[in-house]
């Protein structure tokens, strides 16, 4: 009873993504859905290391782009699993964040903030000039279908290949979900360990969490190696839901962006928060586009920064902010009355 108290709203959010794609039939609506999802994905990575332990990144676009290419490579030139391509690639990026970040840690603010977008522009430029990976012309995936006569011949490995075919809308929009209550999962249990008490620790105070025998290195640099492998399985699945693939798309400071903003609108540092601010987002973007026809794709854009500002100003940590007040007063309200 307990548990399912504490993630009531969990509860209410995973009742309409599976009811609202059941009952309206429609590849517009199955499409903001999936969009919501995988950008909620990459958005709760993100919240991971800034939300939590207070390292704003602006390159997170670097580790979704190596999850993309990675498993787009595999399935395309080598005919491997999305699946295993989605592992391999997250494998790749928690490399790449050590790496980088094992030295940029001692970075701090707005330095450590430029850097991070620093790395997502150097593989853009990396990726869009390299000729085995396309180049500039990018990578276009060839329908999954196509490719199941190439896979193993048993039920376990059609089904594999099966479940990330995009072109059956429900089976990709439930696979996703399914993903992302996972990480949802891990990132909620991560907040509520030992180690998520360490990343606020730090993300207050670096020094009082020093004091009390932290080490802030470590811990930042676990933080970004697990942000940037659920980054790189938001890749994967952004790369099988397009089918195409190239450096523009997946590598720039507009993609990183994306993932800032909806964390922000719906709350830093709050597991929901991500979650709401896609949706938002993305049901601003379709309501838009059917307002205007699709020739009035920036008005989305327009309203959705306006809403930042106005829920930034009045409450730092965004729509969550707003709903933990509610909850407050409710609560003080309910004992006055008792």
């Amino acid at each position: 009873m307990v548990i399912l108290k504490e993630y009531k709203m969990a509860l209410v959010m995973l009742a309409l993504f599976i009811g609202v794609p059941l009952a309206v039939n429609s590849t517009d609506v199955h499409n903001v859905i999936i969009y919501i999802l995988i950008y909620a994905m990459v958005g709760e990575a993100w919240n991971l290391i800034t939300g939590f332990a207070g390292q704003t990144s602006f390159g997170h676009a670097a580790y979704f782009g190596i999850g993309a290419y990675t498993s787009t490579i595999m399935l395309e030139y080598f005919h491997i699993t999305p699946w295993i391509g989605m592992l391999a690639g997250g494998l790749i990026a928690v490399v790449l964040a050590f790496i980088v970040n094992f030295n940029m840690f001692k970075l701090k603010g707005h330095y450590f903030a430029i850097g991070t977008l620093c790395v997502a522009e150097i593989l853009k430029t990396i990726f869009s000039k390299w000729e085995w990976v396309g180049a500039g012309d990018g990578i276009a995936l060839t329908p999954i279908s196509a490719l199941i006569s190439d896979a193993p011949s048993s039920a376990w490995g059609k089904i594999a290949w099966l479940s990330l075919d995009v072109r059956d809308r429900l089976p990709f929009l439930f696979t996703t979900l399914a993903v992302f209550c996972l990480v949802f999962i891990v990132c909620s249990v991560l907040e509520r360990s030992k180690i998520g008490f360490y990343w606020k620790a730090i993300r207050e105070s670096h020094e009082v969490a020093e004091s009390i025998g932290i080490n802030p290195r470590k811990y930042k640099l676990i933080a970004m190696c697990i942000s940037a492998f659920i980054a790189a399985i938001g890749g994967t699945f952004f790369a099988q839901f397009f089918k195409y693939i190239d450096a523009i798309t997946v590598f720039p400071l507009s993609v990183s962006m994306i993932f800032v903003l909806v964390t922000v609108l719906g709350g830093l540092g709050n597991v929901y928060g991500p979650i709401i601010g896609a949706v938002i987002y993305y049901a601003l973007d379709l309501l838009m586009r059917r307002m205007t026809g699709g020739s009035g794709s920036g008005l989305n854009l327009i309203i959705f920064g306006a809403l930042i500002v106005l829920v930034t100003c009045t409450e730092p940590r965004g729509i969550m902010g707003f709903v933990d007040r509610i909850r407050q007063s409710l609560a003080g309200r309910k004992k006055e009355g008792e």
